[in-house]
């Protein structure tokens, strides 16, 4: 589990790493993250798919967006994909 940051309430908001993938492509591995974000009251699916230099980030259905900033969330995930990339 990575801590992110709080929401509005001051309650962490946490990615759960569930599984990772990492299946091939031309011209490099492609690495696929799936997980839950959530802040303890709301929980959304996630899964980050990044290949070279490109990041995609996908959320599920839920209200955990009402709490925290969507766009500051998708940019911390998209450091927590590329970090993992260099492990």
């Amino acid at each position: 589990m990575i801590y992110l940051t709080t929401d509005q309430f001051d309650q962490a908001v946490y990615f759960d790493l569930r599984k990772t993938e990492h299946p091939r492509r031309a011209g490099g591995q492609e690495h696929i993250l799936h997980g839950l974000l959530g802040n303890g009251v709301s929980e959304v699916p996630v899964t980050i798919r990044s290949w070279r230099d490109w990041t995609d980030v996908n959320f599920g259905k839920g209200d955990l967006f009402s709490f925290v900033d969507e766009r500051t969330i998708r940019r911390m995930l998209g450091q927590v994909a590329r970090e993992m990339e260099l492990h």
